[in-house]
């Protein structure tokens, strides 16, 4: 059986990932659904041990939802939320995302595989174990069953029905627009740090916001994460105007990269990416 180190984060992870096919080290968005604080931080605690693995906490299904949706979440790890039962919770998950990886965590000390095997049926990628005599191999079974699939998936399109945009579509949904912004925001920080890249986004944004007023819709973190308040208001897809705006803008920022990396676009351009993020840079030459 091959043995895996956790003494070097770096080799750990090259142990589990052809350097050739994907020589640049991703950053990895989960949403770590739990209300229980004292879980919640022991959990961030291994996950922080990697830097390549970006946390968000959620709380309630709301949350869990927002943060889906707005930090184009690469995985789920799902405990207990305050609103709805763990039943309700895997059934809303699996029914909502179902291409996206989703570990169910248990605070027992054994996982029964019956009780294992129910979970995956329903769509459960996974479940794991956090009880505090296991919560040291958290990191190691986290990236062992989860990391390949979850590079696998970041350049398949996601099934949500709202987010699906035929290639040679007009426009795009304003969530499918959200989610195509951030994965460009991960692809850029794996090159240039998110302090970067959230300066850069900022300062694009600022240079067009009064020509181009339907970018106030857009909102940008300091890390560059990009959120959109009033996403829920939204019905019908992006207007032309409104796509070619979020073009100008992604055009602009692209620019701001190119003084430290000069063919910076080339080399997005030559990644795997997404309908709608290959659509975001389409203009930019």
């Amino acid at each position: 059986m091959h043995t895996l180190t956790m003494n070097n984060s770096d080799s750990f992870f090259e142990e589990l990932i052809d350097s050739s096919m994907y020589p640049q080290k991703p950053l990895i968005h989960l949403a770590l659904a739990e209300s229980k604080p004292s879980i919640s931080q022991t959990i961030l605690q291994e996950i922080k041990k990697d830097n390549r693995w970006v946390p968000d906490v959620c709380s309630n299904f709301s949350q869990l939802e927002e943060t889906v949706n707005s930090q184009a979440s690469d995985l789920i790890l799902l405990g207990k939320l305050e609103d709805i039962s763990w039943v309700e919770a895997c059934r809303r998950c699996c029914k909502k995302w179902q291409d996206l990886p989703i570990i169910l965590l248990v605070e027992q000390l054994d996982v029964g595989e019956f009780f294992k095997q129910w979970a995956i049926d329903r769509g459960i990628h996974d479940v794991v174990s956090i009880h505090p005599q296991n919560v040291h191999l958290f990191q190691k079974v986290l990236i062992r069953n989860t990391l390949k699939l979850v590079l696998q998936n970041s350049s398949v399109q996601r099934s949500n029905p709202v987010a699906i945009i035929e290639e040679n579509s007009d426009t795009l949904t304003w969530e499918a627009t959200l989610i195509a912004l951030n994965r460009l925001t991960k692809y850029s920080a794996g090159y240039l740090g998110p302090l970067a890249i959230g300066n850069y986004w900022k300062k694009s944004h600022a240079s067009l916001v009064s020509l181009h007023p339907s970018l106030e819709y857009w909102q940008v973190d300091y890390q560059g994460q990009i959120s959109c308040p009033f996403i829920s208001e939204q019905i019908a897809p992006l207007t032309a105007e409104q796509l070619q705006d979020v073009q100008t803008w992604v055009r602009a920022f692209l620019k701001e990269c190119e003084r430290v990396i000069i063919d910076f676009s080339r080399i997005l351009k030559t990644k795997s990416l997404s309908a709608e993020v290959s659509k975001l840079i389409a203009t930019v030459k």
